[in-house]
């Protein structure tokens, strides 16, 4: 259940959702202020989650733990593109007077050189680890720890039943063993859509998408061709 209904949520919720705050609405905001709710909420509810998980694993409640752990991957999975082209879109200016000058390709009211500004990229590059970097090695971690799990022998299957056959087998003993060991739902939109060898391909795929937006944010449309 929860892992079809974290499936249809993935296929029908714009990840941009943050743009439906109406921070205009209740203050001045620029792209600074921007940046900060779209790192700094994520994160707040992020650490309000991992402490509920640790609670309800202390106390027992291993289905209600390893649940609160799902949603919690799956937040950052929602979040992580549009995170990160806010984080990048940071250290994207554009130069003018001949180079002179220099403003934010996102907000022109936002002069790179200002010290306000300055303090921002520090702030960026903190988050930079946290989402670019923590994400991606979270996803590779814990799919890595429950490896044997997700990949149970596709290869020796198919040397002993060919190559459909031992897929069909391999993902027949992943979903068993889904059923002993429920904590591996909570990964199931990272593995599900592969084959049980190619478990870990989700974070190939995460890395590469961040990659083409890091680069179309920071060079510009049409440079990566």
């Amino acid at each position: 259940m929860f892992t079809t209904l974290m499936s249809v949520v993935s296929s029908v919720v714009n990840v941009e959702f943050l743009n439906m705050m109406p921070l205009g609405c209740v203050m001045n905001s620029n792209f600074h202020h921007t940046l900060v709710v779209y790192t700094l909420v994520p994160f707040l509810i992020g650490v309000a989650m991992m402490i509920a998980y640790v609670i309800l694993k202390r106390s027992g409640k291993v289905e209600a733990s390893n649940t609160v752990y799902g949603w919690f991957l799956f937040m950052t999975f929602l979040i992580f593109p549009s995170v990160s082209t806010k984080l990048f879109s940071t250290f994207a200016c554009k130069t003018f007077d001949g180079g002179y000058r220099s403003f934010l390709k996102v907000d022109y009211s936002i002069d790179c050189a200002s010290d306000e500004h300055k303090v921002y990229e520090m702030y960026a590059v903190v988050f930079v680890v946290v989402y670019v970097i923590g994400v991606p090695a979270l996803y590779a971690w814990n799919l890595w720890k429950d490896r044997r799990l997700l990949n149970p022998g596709q290869k020796r299957l198919a040397k002993l039943h060919g190559e459909e056959l031992g897929m069909k087998m391999a993902i027949e003993e992943r979903e068993r063993l889904e059923e002993e060991h429920l904590h591996i739902k909570s990964l199931a939109f990272l593995y599900d859509s592969y084959e049980p060898q190619y478990y870990w391909f989700e974070v190939v795929e995460t890395t590469r998408k961040l990659l083409l937006t890091s680069g179309l944010v920071v060079l510009g449309p049409g440079t990566l061709s």
